[in-house]
């Protein structure tokens, strides 16, 4: 008895511990607007699952979706997908954009894409984003000694971050973004040093 009892309340406090987290399912309304968009730009093909995300800065969750293009094979191992998001405007229109993912895969079929995958936010040639991407957890920990000298980056020092892009500078060098557990961005510069990368300069945002 005591044990149904238990049960019913932490039931009865899911619904108030997935507010206070800001987590929630789409409602009905975002549902059936996402329904209503999709059967105008696709008509007859089933719609890609609607999700609560909160994109990096945000302070409010929005409606999302999103479709996978197929994926292509590059320069071995290095595998590339264009993704596109729809997102909920305030108005209940829909945006759309499109992106660029890319990842290794050992394999000739590169597969479904996973999760580790990152964003293409610059045209780099096909060799340097598959040397990046085999480099990033070694970048990463050579440039928390960069870290530990610059204001912004320092009290980002100790976390744990997770690459999230390639791009490349204002000074023409690659870089990595990161992004850490509590959502803030590093943006490493790195410079070509023979057939490796040598981390050159770090800027940090919450």
């Amino acid at each position: 008895m005591r044990y149904a009892v238990f049960m019913a309340a932490t039931v009865a406090l899911m619904p108030a511990v997935a507010a206070a987290a800001g987590v929630r399912a789409p409602t009905l309304a975002e549902q059936r607007s996402f329904q209503q968009f999709w059967q105008r730009i696709a008509p007859g093909m089933p719609a890609p699952a609607l999700r609560m995300e909160r994109a990096p800065g945000a302070s409010v969750l929005a409606a999302t979706a999103s479709v996978d293009a197929p994926p292509l094979r590059l320069v071995l191992p290095l595998c590339r997908v264009e993704r596109t998001r729809y997102t909920q405007q305030a108005n209940d229109s829909w945006r759309t954009d499109s992106s660029q993912h890319v990842w290794v895969h050992h394999t000739t079929s590169c597969g479904t894409p996973p999760a580790t995958m990152v964003e293409l936010r610059a045209a780099l040639p096909e060799i340097e984003i598959l040397k990046l991407l085999q480099a990033k957890g070694e970048m990463l920990q050579r440039a928390r000694l960069l870290m530990a000298g610059n204001t912004s980056c320092a009290p980002m020092r100790a976390r744990n971050f997770s690459a999230a892009a390639l791009d490349r500078g204002a000074d023409g060098l690659p870089l990595l973004v990161y992004r850490s557990d509590i959502g803030g961005e590093l943006r490493l510069s790195v410079r070509p040093a023979r057939t490796d990368f040598v981390p050159w300069n770090v800027a940090c945002s919450p």
